[in-house]
């Protein structure tokens, strides 16, 4: 008995003192978390990038899109398939999309393509994303005309936009942003 209770203060100390160092440690942690979880979905879909660029090369064949990332692990071209660190907060997987029909599976798939979700903490990673591609801090925003097509949003070789207030089915939310990455 003694024992859980030492546990439960135990805890409890652990998240009063992470508060206090929370607001201790001001807007520069916060902004280098952000930059950090920025750099690394960049890193996750130019390293999926590169590993479609390899299977290009080794098998003369581009990736047809909407095909599963599990099919770049087994041959070895990754040694474990990279997740959307925003899953769990509203995100989606990574996927190799076609970015003139994101939801068509009939042609090769020319960008990699992962929501992070949307709320505030994303707005600031696709911040840093686009800050990092060289694009300053505007997020372009997706236009309902455009429907299921992303070519008018991917005019970097990687960045972020925001999604137009419909969605996209089983890929982004309405107004999740998207980090992306040309293939």
């Amino acid at each position: 008995m003694v024992n859980v209770l030492v546990g439960i203060i135990g805890v409890l100390l652990f998240i009063a003192l992470a508060l206090v160092g929370a607001s201790f440690l001001g807007p520069r942690f916060n902004q280098a978390m952000i930059n950090s979880k920025a750099m690394s979905v960049t890193q996750m879909t130019s390293q999926i990038t590169m590993a479609l660029t390899m299977r290009r090369g080794d098998e003369g064949v581009p990736l047809v899109a909407r095909t599963q990332l599990m099919s770049l692990v087994l041959p070895g071209y990754l040694k474990a398939l990279p997740l959307n660190p925003f899953m769990g907060e509203g995100g989606f997987p990574f996927r190799v999309l076609y970015s003139g029909d994101v939801e068509s599976s009939l042609y090769y798939a020319d960008v990699v393509f992962g929501s992070l979700g949307h709320g505030d903490e994303m707005l600031q990673v696709c911040r840093s994303v686009n800050r990092q591609a060289g694009m300053g801090e505007d997020i372009p925003q997706m236009a309902v005309v455009d429907g299921t097509n992303i070519s008018n949003m991917i005019k970097r070789p990687i960045g972020c936009f925001q999604v137009h207030s419909t969605g996209i089915y089983g890929e982004a939310n309405p107004g999740d942003y998207v980090v992306y990455s040309k293939i």
